[in-house]
């Protein structure tokens, strides 16, 4: 759920939309805007093998949290039989998604419990809650399992998120959806805290709002993390693990005449590689390798920054974290479009703010170019943030770095995990082709287990229990048009 949407479109925008979200998404582009969050680069940020592989038992495309969680599940259980893992990346090591966001560990589930109730009612609502804090929960397993380094210097914290409104009804909507969560989940009651318009102001220095939403939630710095445990993969499995970046992979064909053992054929730019089974855990660019999910997953380009904090802003990064709901708007004269959502964490040791949201052309909404910020988009972030705060800044923000990156959203809203059907890549699947990808911006709460139960299915076993059956990929989900179709797509955009 989010602001109430006061978007009207014409035909002509919509069929425009339509056109863009059925789009081939294409590979990953090779020059793409650097995050803050990506410097220094990882040591293994360029790695590869001397020369391509020829063969691999299993392989992966994608080197973000889905990839890595897919790799740790396949090494961890082939220990005794020794198959191979191999991951393939169009760019360099962990460089998408999930470098590109936020930095968030926070679920959901609570504030989107009631819309969820209403797609697909409330025994899969409240699994898909389970689902998140269970992700979340092994998110912060693994990060103190790396070790106290690891964990400081991916500066994992717990903070109070602030969860702001300017529109009395949106935020009378997400208090009645975690109510309606506390019913089901009520070892949870208390979760979240509500506070009026002069508290927002006072205490949290919130300007213009109706009143916010308090809870616990983690906040991180995911590039300092994933490529740490490809690292430590890599040192302990040395002999059967192989991280290959820049190394796109434009197509895959299923020729088991040509060899029976290793049936799938991937193109890539450094040559031919065959593989028993294939991972797609690409997120918004899965449509490209498999072209009949287009229109069912698409990407979608946020814009991301670095800022200083402003001279009368405190360093309050290690006691919160702050999201940001206005209202949705769209200028048909301008074609701007609003999407009513901002969203914010600060450097615990510099005070250093990453700030983001989705202002942007109506027509660059959908769009896997993650190259470029756009005059519009970058106009909003770097200009936004006095307006949001009542104090801070004596004139304009100071703007270290703009940087924009592509979520993978599903018209339904949840994710497409699983064995991927036949009919969905052209025939060519015997079973040996898995997705895990959609995760519609929230990737933090959902790809380590998706990954997962992808790796664990690929290996024999059943549907694990706890994944919810919502988040499968199947003929029936992917051909209902009041689900999945191009109607639904634009309303969860807008």
């Amino acid at each position: 759920m989010a602001a109430q949407s006061s978007v009207v479109l014409s035909d002509n925008v919509k069929s425009t939309l339509v056109s863009q979200i059925h789009q081939d998404p294409g590979v990953p582009k090779p020059n793409p805007t650097v995050p803050t969050w990506q410097l220094p680069p990882h040591p293994l940020s360029d790695t590869q093998s001397a020369e391509l592989g020829k063969v691999t038992d299993f392989a992966i495309i994608g080197s973000g949290v889905t990839g890595c969680s897919v790799a740790k599940t396949l090494l961890e259980n082939t220990e005794s039989s020794g198959e191979s893992v191999t991951v393939l990346e169009a760019r360099t090591l962990t460089s998408g998604a999930t470098s590109r966001n936020a930095g968030f560990l926070l679920s959901a589930g609570p504030k989107n419990f009631l819309g969820m109730v209403e797609r697909f009612g409330k025994d899969e609502a409240v699994a898909i809650s389970k689902f998140c804090k269970m992700t979340l929960d092994k998110m912060a397993e693994l990060v103190v399992e790396a070790g106290p380094e690891v964990e400081s210097s991916c500066e994992r914290r717990m903070v109070r998120c602030i969860i702001a409104f300017k529109d009395e009804k949106a935020l009378a909507a997400h208090v009645a959806s975690i109510r309606l969560y506390e019913e089901s989940f009520p070892e949870h009651k208390g979760l979240y805290s509500v506070i009026g318009r002069k508290e927002a102001q006072e205490t949290y220095n919130l300007r213009d709002t109706a009143g916010a939403l308090t809870t616990s939630a983690y906040v991180f710095w995911p590039y300092r993390f994933i490529p740490h445990l490809f690292e430590f993969l890599l040192r302990r499995y040395s002999a059967r693990f192989h991280v290959e970046t820049r190394t796109p992979v434009t197509s895959v064909v299923y020729s088991p005449d040509t060899n029976e053992q290793y049936p799938y054929v991937l193109a890539t730019s450094r040559g031919i590689l065959r593989a028993r089974q294939v991972f797609h855990c690409t997120n918004a660019f899965t449509g490209h390798l498999l072209p009949h999910l287009r229109g069912k997953i698409y990407p979608v380009r946020l814009t991301m920054s670095s800022q200083k904090r402003g001279s009368q802003f405190p360093n309050h990064g290690a006691q919160f974290c702050w999201m940001y709901y206005g209202s949705r708007s769209y200028e048909a004269e301008s074609g701007v479009y609003e999407s009513g959502m901002h969203f914010m964490q600060q450097n615990a040791r510099t005070g250093d703010l990453f700030f983001g949201g989705g202002t942007q052309q109506i027509d660059q909404v959908v769009t896997s170019d993650d190259s470029e910020v756009s005059a519009t988009a970058k106009r909003s972030v770097s200009t936004l943030l006095p307006e949001i705060y009542s104090k801070g800044w004596d004139g304009a923000p100071q703007v270290d770095k703009l940087w924009t990156g592509i979520i993978g959203c599903t018209a339904d809203q949840v994710p497409l995990v699983g064995r991927v059907p036949a009919t969905l890549s052209r025939g060519r699947s015997r079973g040996g082709e898995w997705v895990a990808a959609g995760f519609n911006g929230y990737g933090m709460a959902m790809c380590w287990s998706s990954g997962e139960a992808i790796a664990k299915m690929a290996l024999g076993e059943a549907v694990p229990e706890w994944l919810p059956r919502s988040l499968l990929v199947d003929e029936k989900r992917l051909r209902d048009e009041v689900r999945m179709g191009p109607g639904a797509a634009i309303k969860s955009l807008l």
